[in-house]
């Protein structure tokens, strides 16, 4: 019972990960989440914070840009 009882818990955790597929929009909700800067760039020091909606044209005074997220890891 105990064994079914995980497997059940891991599979419905694998469905339920994955929040947006290729080509979606990511929600003003999800935009405007802080994050901490993990290695500077441009105009970003390690430790800043920054927002996704940074980047929104819509929020930011116009300047608009296409975000590429790569997440991968290396376990």
């Amino acid at each position: 019972m105990k064994n079914i009882f995980i497997l059940s818990i891991s599979i419905i955790s694998f469905i339920n990960a994955q929040t947006y597929c290729a080509g979606d929009q990511i929600s003003l909700e999800h935009q405007n989440e802080e994050h901490i800067v993990g290695a500077g760039f441009e105009d970003y020091e390690v430790g800043d914070i920054f927002k996704l909606s940074d980047w929104n044209g819509a929020l930011n005074g116009g300047q608009y840009h296409i975000i590429f997220v790569d997440m991968s890891a290396s376990w």
